[in-house]
């Protein structure tokens, strides 16, 4: 069994975060179910939702979640990953005051000509400042209160970073995914006709130029969430798969005390 989460940092986290689940058999990745962390767990307030998520990526197989797991090394500042995540972890008690520091630091180190900084794997994909306007609560919050708790058990294993573990967990940015099958990666999360008419296009496009299908009523559902986290799931969930295939080697320059996004 295979996953894709699309990860919010939300307030109302549960009802942003969507799991894609997935089992591989000759050759096809057959998305068996696709629910909100509210909907699954049942709950939708931030700390309790990611409390079960972290639950369930323990007892997992692969996973794939759509959030930063690092910062650029020039605003860490530390000489491994895994101190990374634990700075990230105790930087600041809050999202903003995370995103203070790090821009503090950037600006410290480019001699106040930068404020918002890339990891190495982020350029190549597209990917955006790890703590910027747009993603700095999904990266606290993912790293805080998901990603550093499992990295410290022997039972998890944060890919390409570290090897063993039962499970494997890796990050994925759909967006970046979608533009590498030369399909829509953006415009598709509205509720209007033309957004909805881009959601069926990526469908169908992912029905035939990957190894995608869907069980009943999976693929309308996808078409049908305006919000877009549905198929960003289902897309992370083939970002997961190829990555596994790959045995999670990475396929391009990155920064080890960084990590690596699979696309």
């Amino acid at each position: 069994m295979l996953h894709g989460v699309d990860f919010s940092g939300a307030a109302q986290a549960g009802h942003n975060i969507w799991i894609a689940e997935a089992t591989a058999r000759d050759d096809e990745l057959r998305i068996e179910s696709c629910d909100s962390a509210a909907d699954r767990f049942g709950v939708a307030e931030r700390a309790p939702c990611l409390g079960q998520l972290s639950a369930f990526l323990r007892d997992a197989e692969t996973v794939g979640l759509d959030f930063p797991f690092g910062v650029p090394a020039t605003v860490h500042q530390c000489d491994s990953w895994a101190a990374s995540v634990e700075w990230v972890a105790t930087a600041a008690t809050d999202a903003d005051g995370f995103q203070a520091t790090c821009r503090a630091r950037a600006r410290e180190a480019t001699d106040g000509e930068r404020a918002d900084l890339r990891r190495e794997t982020d350029g190549p994909v597209g990917a955006l400042c790890p703590y910027g306007s747009h993603v700095w609560k999904q990266t606290f919050f993912g790293i805080r209160d998901v990603l550093a708790p499992l990295s410290r058990t022997d039972a998890v294993a944060v890919r390409p970073m570290q090897d063993g573990g039962d499970t494997s967990l890796c990050e994925v940015y759909p967006a970046a995914t979608l533009a590498r099958c030369d399909l829509p990666a953006a415009e598709y999360k509205d509720g209007g006709q033309p957004a909805r008419e881009r959601r069926r296009t990526i469908v169908e496009g992912l029905e035939v130029e990957t190894p995608l299908a869907f069980s009943r009523g999976v693929r309308a559902a996808l078409i049908d969430d305006a919000g877009g986290d549905a198929l960003d799931a289902v897309v992370a969930a083939l970002a997961t798969y190829r990555a596994r295939e790959a045995d999670f080697e990475p396929d391009r320059p990155w920064d080890s005390t960084e990590g690596h996004i699979y696309v």
